[in-house]
């Protein structure tokens, strides 16, 4: 007899607020995020080096996993390439109920990198569940720009190299049919380049959460923030949105990316262009998976980084970014070299989160993430059974009552 067990990608159970099936409202919903990897760089891997994801394997296995999962009524996708959202990804969605808003990224990119970028996020919606009342997209470095504290530098050069965000934005402000509440949503893919700019990313980090606040209308609006951030939970992103600012140790830290001003020889840093933003007014901000779990996923991307990992820094090598990898003693290294297994180093991370305004929502319930096992035979991922070098993430939200 056939077996009816599912793919090995889809073996995942919900966890419950205090291990209990949630009470059925009329205003629950579901949100889902997911990188889905760039079809460039999907190109790079030894799985799908070959395969056009517009209509290929790897878009029938990831349009497996939306329908396992089409109790979403908000899906929000990173590292979505322009062709295959425009041919491939955006009809089938709405073949599924969906409506889609897309931002591309920045493509000009820095004089060392020759690949071609055609990524970006999209942001889908069910219409019979969620009315779309406005919507913003930018990129980081044009609200960097404009917002800049003015004196600090006069060096147009130093001030384009430290504020070079080439990641984007993309907001959303719902309203739900059934409860006529509006829910701001925001999607966001933030940099990566080794972990060489933490300052820059948490610079991504806080205004992402202002601006969307500023966009949801205010505090009292319900919002999320999700996607991939590229900020492990011991890193200064995650703790500004957790904290809302960062402690001594972590300002310290952050310092350490200083650059020098070209013109005048002096040091240079973010924090003190924008000496008032690496804070935000969000106090009730939690990550969904903390809130259900009482801690993050182990894991939320699984990738053969052999390659990227000889790649030579460019900058300078950082006894800081050592320490954000090997000098934390609550976390394991962030990435695993078993040659014997495998053959190459692997980057075992938490990058991904669903942050909501727990005053006015509640978080009922998340997915948990699938078993390591399942994963080991195939070393990493992709493969055939994961189209993704990332796991999705899923969280089940209700409205509070105003007071």
């Amino acid at each position: 007899m056939a077996s009816t067990r599912p793919p090995v990608c889809l073996q995942r159970e919900w966890a419950y607020e205090s291990h209990k099936q949630p009470m059925q409202t009329t205003g629950e919903f579901v949100i889902l995020t997911y990188n889905i990897l760039n079809q460039d760089l999907c190109q790079e891997t030894k799985e799908f080096g070959q395969d056009d994801v517009t209509n290929g394997e790897r878009h029938e296995l990831l349009m497996q996993e939306i329908d396992n999962h089409n109790d979403a009524d908000v899906v929000c996708m990173q590292e979505v390439s322009c062709k295959y959202y425009g041919q491939t990804l955006l009809p089938a969605m709405k073949h599924r109920g969906y409506i889609g808003d897309y931002i591309q990224r920045p493509n000009d990119r820095a004089s060392h990198d020759t690949r071609p970028w055609t990524d970006g996020s999209a942001t889908f919606h069910k219409q019979q569940r969620f009315q779309l009342i406005k919507k913003r997209n930018g990129n980081f470095r044009d609200v960097f720009q404009e917002n800049a504290r003015n004196g600090v530098t006069d060096d147009k050069e130093t001030m384009l190299s430290l504020t070079d965000s080439r990641r984007s934005f993309l907001f959303t402000l719902f309203r739900c049919h059934k409860t006529k509440r509006l829910l701001a949503v925001g999607n966001v893919h933030l940099s990566f380049d080794f972990f060489k700019r933490m300052d820059l990313i948490s610079l991504e980090v806080s205004f992402a959460i202002n601006e969307l606040i500023k966009f949801s209308g205010g505090l009292e609006t319900p919002h999320i923030l999700c996607g991939d951030f590229n900020q492990e939970p011991h890193h200064p992103g995650y703790q500004l949105l957790h904290d809302r600012c960062f402690n001594h140790s972590m300002t310290k830290y952050v310092r350490s990316f200083d650059q020098s001003d070209k013109e005048t020889n002096k040091t240079v840093s973010l924090m003190d262009i924008f000496n008032d933003h690496f804070t935000h007014p969000s106090a009730s901000l939690r990550s969904a998976y903390e809130a259900i779990l009482g801690h993050e996923l182990p894991f939320s991307c699984y990738e053969d980084s052999s390659d990227l990992y000889q790649t030579p820094k460019r900058d300078r090598p950082s006894d800081a970014v050592k320490m954000m990898f090997d000098a934390i003693p609550s976390h394991p290294k962030v990435y695993r070299n078993d040659p014997e297994t495998y053959g190459s180093a692997k980057y075992i991370a938490t990058l991904d989160y669903i942050w909501f305004s727990s005053d006015v929502l509640q978080c009922n319930g998340v997915l948990k993430m699938v078993d390591e096992h399942l994963i080991t035979p195939f070393a990493t991922c992709p493969n055939p059974s994961f189209p993704s070098d990332h796991l999705l993430l899923k969280a089940r939200f209700d409205f509070l009552t105003p007071p």
